[in-house]
């Protein structure tokens, strides 16, 4: 298969509370994402109706409830109030019809895995609800003749997770925990070969004699991103990617989600493959000033 004929489409796992910067993600989107790339969004189905506007030709709204293999119950909003003050209480929890109980993150990580497991696509390119689109995006960006992109920067790990999501993917991919692993593999735009993905999902049911889905929600905590990319490192399944220290998104983590955004900064670890640029959602930047952030990009970075 040729690069011109291999296909890529993107995903964005999303929910009501986020619905304000999904909007201009959209929006970016349907200005210089190139037509040829679907968009699949996936939400719960209580906030289908809040997401229906949004839907085009090239975007489809999906019910997460017609994705995952399991019916799960959403249990009362109470700790989502709390999210002002820890940001990890935004996501819901759900129970099992085993009354396991699961939290939203978990079922987000189900999600991207059956999503790209299911793909007809060559590739599936996972989008943040945080990214906004500044520069056109073409299917054939996704591959280097007969591999597909892999983000995997390697060097000094400062993040405090990563031990524990490395050892996590080792125990998902029953593996030993790699001792001189300072790789890491997350970002917001998140290229995903889904060849790859497919044999991934395979080999962790294999290694635990039960469906992913359980696998998931047993595991404390986990980061879909290095479990994909520590399979791409130790399988041969990998040997299909071709590995790069840039993204395609422009990200900034701010360590205090109130400082104010540096954009001079942003533009300094601008990448000629960057085609977006994303601001942590957490981040506490009004809507209005996060749009006028992506504009600039959009003006003087596309």
């Amino acid at each position: 298969m040729t690069t011109s004929e291999k296909t890529v489409s993107l995903l964005t796992c999303s929910m009501a509370a986020d619905l304000d910067i999904f909007a201009l993600l959209a929006a970016s989107a349907d200005r210089h994402v190139d037509a040829q790339i679907r968009h699949d969004v996936v939400v719960p189905s209580a906030d289908i109706a809040a997401f229906r506007s949004f839907e085009t030709p090239n975007r489809k709204i999906i019910a997460q409830e017609d994705v995952l293999p399991v019916q799960l119950l959403r249990l009362p909003q109470i700790l989502e109030l709390l999210a002002p003050i820890r940001s990890s209480f935004r996501r819901p929890l759900y129970l099992t019809p085993k009354g396991q109980l699961v939290r939203g993150w978990m079922v987000q990580q189900c999600l991207k895995i059956g999503m790209a497991r299911h793909s007809a696509e060559t590739a599936i390119m996972h989008v943040d609800s945080d990214v906004c689109f500044f520069r056109h995006l073409s299917p054939v960006e996704a591959f280097d003749g007969e591999h597909t992109r892999f983000f995997r920067p390697a060097g000094e790990i400062g993040h405090p997770m990563h031990i524990p999501w490395l050892k996590s993917a080792a125990a998902f991919l029953g593996v030993s925990v790699p001792t001189k692993n300072q790789a890491h593999y997350i970002e917001n735009c998140i290229l995903w070969d889904t060849g790859v993905a497919k044999a991934m999902a395979s080999h962790i049911e294999a290694t635990h004699s039960r469906p992913l889905h359980e696998v998931i929600f047993a595991a404390k905590s986990m980061s879909e991103y290095y479990v994909y990319g520590l399979f791409a490192d130790l399988f041969p399944a990998g040997e299909t990617l071709l590995s790069q220290d840039f993204s395609f998104c422009n990200s900034y983590w701010p360590s205090d989600e109130s400082a104010p955004v540096n954009f001079d900064e942003l533009r300094r670890k601008q990448h000629p493959k960057h085609f977006a640029m994303a601001i942590q959602s957490t981040h506490r930047l009004d809507l209005d000033a996060r749009r006028a952030l992506y504009e600039r990009a959009e003006q003087e970075l596309g």
